[in-house]
């Protein structure tokens, strides 16, 4: 999430806009609310609609997009294809991308596995039964939200009578998580969706796209996808049942999402794995769990024996632990931001997100008096994880004083772009 820039718009039909929530190839996507909903508003970039056959292209599909019966496609709540800019509104999803979770978390769980792939397989079954093709299904447009998996961004969706090759002989999408039939000049079908579905709930298992990075380039992936298979010995044998039928590089037998949802279905009956306490998308899952175990250490009570079915930790009782003294606790908070980053130790570190930053332009004042020694400072890195590829992350760490309860700073700096940015952030301490 990032905050306005000089030049993005206040208001976007019946919209306030709050803050930009990303960008990309097709558009930018803001934050925004009418009074009573939240909403992620994308702007379609011009030269996607260049001629009036692309404007109506793009009205059909949300108009086809609105019949859509699932819970795990972010509804479309409003939107306007010939206003200028054109833009599409859907529900605000909380959550973070599968992509980023799975990159700061690890793999998931084989129950929290079939989470995702009931919520996945349920969408595209959803949006194929009203003949739209995604296009471009991939980790970073599904969000965790805490009741599931959401499908979104249908920015270069088409319905079914679709080329893979665009007007101007390139590929749509992310190559990644494309289709055999995406690398040649064929008509596509909703089985490309499908194989990236496959490709996505081989990356959610084992942490690694099947194919190579995203990064990776486009020829090497072209290369394996076409001609090569997936090593699926890195798979449960409920996985690889389920993976192997959606990454057939055949789209007249890989399997559909509809039938793929009634297999997800049965086999999780059959292996009791049916029921999930702790949705997948509920934020810091595993990182709760991990602190749980290193304080049941720590505090030298007896080893847990396993993690249950449902994802929770069994934690035998045992005899009062002794007394120790805790680390004192921070929390950061950037202002305009609903919750605060918080943390231990006497050094403070947070990140924020932003684009084209100059390093070398931030400067950190600190409105207390007295400033502390030594003075915060802020780092940037390009394509860190926490913010993801399209943005830099800008880290800022310092010394905290816990004599005092709050400490008020203003880090300020200019982009590549000549844009100035000014983030005003306070330093608490816990008690």
């Amino acid at each position: 999430m990032e905050r306005l820039r000089a030049g993005d718009p206040e208001q976007i039909g019946p919209w306030q806009i709050v803050n930009r929530l990303g960008a990309g190839g097709m558009g930018i996507v803001y934050m925004g609310t009418n009074g009573t909903r939240a909403a992620a508003i994308k702007i379609v970039r011009d030269f996607l609609l260049e001629d009036p056959s692309s404007r109506t292209r793009l009205a059909r599909e949300v108009t086809s997009l609105k019949k859509v019966k699932s819970k795990y496609v972010a509804e479309i709540v409003g939107a306007d294809i010939d206003a200028s800019p054109a833009w599409i509104a859907t529900n605000y999803v909380d959550g973070p991308s599968l992509k980023t979770l799975i990159e700061n978390e690890g793999p998931l769980s084989e129950l929290q596995w079939f989470e995702l792939a009931t919520g996945l397989m349920s969408a595209l079954a959803g949006v194929h039964a009203v003949g739209v093709i995604h296009r471009d299904v991939k980790p970073s447009n599904v969000l965790m939200s805490a009741t599931g998996p959401r499908l979104i961004d249908f920015g270069i969706s088409f319905s079914s009578d679709a080329t893979a090759l665009t007007r101007t002989g390139m590929v749509a999408g992310t190559p990644t998580w494309f289709a055999p039939e995406q690398f040649q000049n064929t008509k596509i079908t909703t089985a490309v969706d499908n194989f990236a579905a496959g490709s996505i709930l081989y990356f959610a298992a084992t942490g690694t796209s099947p194919w190579g990075n995203e990064d990776t380039s486009v020829a090497n992936t072209m290369n394996q996808i076409l001609n090569k298979d997936p090593d699926l010995k890195l798979l449960t044998e409920n996985q690889r049942i389920i993976i192997g039928q959606l990454l057939d590089k055949n789209p007249k037998n890989r399997i559909t999402a509809l039938d793929c949802s009634g297999l997800i279905e049965g086999i999780r009956e059959s292996a009791g794995l049916t029921h999930i306490q702790n949705p997948i998308g509920a934020r810091g899952l595993k990182k709760k769990v991990v602190i749980a175990i290193a304080a049941v250490i720590t505090l030298g009570a007896l080893a847990f024996n396993q993690f249950s079915g449902n994802g929770d930790v069994q934690i035998p009782k045992a005899a009062p632990s002794p007394t120790v003294t805790a680390e004192p606790r921070w929390s950061a908070l950037i202002v305009g931001d609903s919750a605060p980053q918080t943390g231990k130790g006497r050094v403070f570190s947070f990140y924020l997100c932003d684009q084209a930053v100059i390093e070398n332009s931030l400067k950190i004042k600190e409105l207390t008096n007295p400033p502390t020694s030594p003075a915060p400072t802020a780092k940037v890195f390009v394509g860190d994880a926490r913010c993801g590829k399209e943005f830099d992350t800008i880290v800022v760490t310092g010394p905290v004083d816990f004599e005092k309860e709050k400490r008020n700073y203003i880090l300020a700096g200019s982009t590549r772009a000549g844009f100035l940015i000014q983030y005003e952030f306070d330093i608490s301490k816990n008690q």
